[in-house]
């Protein structure tokens, strides 16, 4: 069993990356083999509408066309069994690179059928992990959580499920005092011992887990 585990946030030791780490220890503690991939140490574009994996004559399960770094992982992924994708969320949606690499990874597995989804290599057990400031009742009234549902819905329907997990509140600086930051809760912030709380990090841990022993 494989799992692998994808960034779309710069900062490699942020909140994000931590979530996913973390959900890598659980798949690790269950005997998954893991992989860890940062979007942002790759070159590639978002998809360009070649429709090269649209084409009657394509293989079964044929890749994106584009010959960039991207190919690679989406190959990697084909040999995996679980997909865990992780993004802090930046203006109420997903970063921009995790948005061309999920356009990426789903394009090539749909068709204008019925259905809606074309043939993929097998079922995937995909989650994705969103990381953002905001409070949980921001996290609703910014269309931060509609937004994260349509993308767990497409991710289920194109790849065969998908689990969504969400870290409000987050911490953002080691030293808020360097920073102009002026919300409320800047005090509540700057003297939190635990950026993650231990529960936050147990969830994602168990959602490594999960995505391994449950298939």
């Amino acid at each position: 069993m494989k799992l692998i585990a994808v960034c779309g946030s710069a900062r490699k030791e942020g909140n994000t990356a931590k979530m996913l780490h973390k959900v890598i220890e659980g798949a690790k503690s269950v005997g998954a083999e893991t992989e860890f991939v940062n979007l942002f140490d790759l070159n590639y574009k978002d998809c360009i509408s070649c429709y090269a994996c649209k084409l009657k004559n394509r293989k079964p399960s044929a890749h994106c066309a584009l010959n960039d770094d991207l190919r690679p992982l989406l190959q990697s992924i084909e040999q995996a069994d679980a997909i865990v994708l992780g993004s802090p969320i930046y203006y109420a949606n997903i970063s921009g690179q995790m948005s061309s690499f999920t356009n990426r990874l789903m394009f090539q597995y749909l068709d204008y059928g019925a259905k809606g989804t074309g043939p993929k290599p097998k079922f995937f057990k995909t989650a994705l992990i969103a990381t953002m400031n905001g409070d949980d009742e921001s996290y609703v009234a910014r269309g931060v959580k509609d937004t994260l549902d349509r993308l767990k819905e497409m991710l289920g329907h194109t790849l065969g499920s998908c689990e969504l997990l969400t870290l409000t509140d987050t911490v953002l600086f080691d030293d808020y005092s360097k920073y102009v930051y002026q919300m409320p809760d800047l005090e509540e912030k700057s003297s939190r011992v635990e950026k993650i709380p231990a529960e936050d990090l147990k969830r994602a841990f168990d959602l490594g887990v999960r995505l391994i022993r449950e298939r």
